[in-house]
């Protein structure tokens, strides 16, 4: 657990990786449920997108050391 220190501050919902990466995923399986082509078949493309989320969200918590604010201060 991170100790809490002047460099430790939280920082705005918009600098975080792991919620853009979320948002790439989510647009990724919100295609394959609508059924926009992109060379797979709905399954297997939502199947491929929860797999590589699994892993990037796990690398993504390992290297966060910042908590994230919705708030302005």
């Amino acid at each position: 657990m991170p100790k809490a220190n002047a460099t430790n501050t939280a920082k705005p919902w918009w600098a975080s990786k792991t919620l853009w990466v979320n948002v790439l995923a989510l647009i990724a399986a919100v295609t394959g449920a609508l059924g926009i082509d992109v060379g797979l078949d709905a399954e297997t493309q939502t199947a491929i997108v929860g797999g590589i989320m699994g892993v990037v969200n796990i690398v993504l918590r390992l290297v966060t050391d910042r908590p994230v604010t919705v708030a302005g201060g």
